[in-house]
């Protein structure tokens, strides 16, 4: 199990890997991971603002079917706005600085809910969420790529 809460070892695991690193699944390098997950957490901690990708209805389901239940994230789940077989384009220098930007939003997310603790924000599939609901995401949410490079 990951525990997002506590950033020191999430990212002493994330230090594992290397570019080299090759995936159990799906074509994301590490690092394409690793800018994956800065991005859900700015969406998380309100420095980037989502807009809802599916309708109201479809996404009270998957909140409902993803938080709130025993659900694992499924191999093969794609990111909405790219096309098939595509990665994004990586933003950062490398995977150490890839890391680092993550470390940072990570405490953002947990200044950001101490400052406003009943402040909900965007997931693009999800809805909004608030502080608890983020938490369960990204605890499932790391689990699923953390895994993906064989690193729990």
């Amino acid at each position: 199990m990951v525990d997002f809460h506590n950033k020191t070892t999430t990212i002493q695991t994330l230090n594992r890997l290397s570019p080299e690193t090759q995936s159990k699944f799906g074509i994301m390098t590490p690092q394409h991971m690793v800018e994956h997950l800065i991005l859900l957490v700015k969406l998380s901690n309100g420095n980037l603002k989502g807009q809802l990708m599916k309708s109201e209805e479809t996404a009270a389901k998957w909140k409902q079917a993803i938080l709130y239940t025993d659900m694992e994230f499924p191999q093969g789940i794609r990111v909405p706005h790219l096309p098939e077989n595509t990665l994004a384009e990586l933003r950062y220098e490398d995977l150490e600085k890839a890391i680092d930007k993550l470390e940072k939003e990570i405490g953002n997310f947990e200044d950001f809910f101490q400052n406003y603790p009943d402040e909900l924000t965007m997931h693009p599939a999800l809805g909004l969420l608030n502080h608890k609901e983020w938490l369960i995401f990204h605890n499932k949410h790391f689990a699923h790529h953390l895994g993906q490079f064989g690193l729990i």
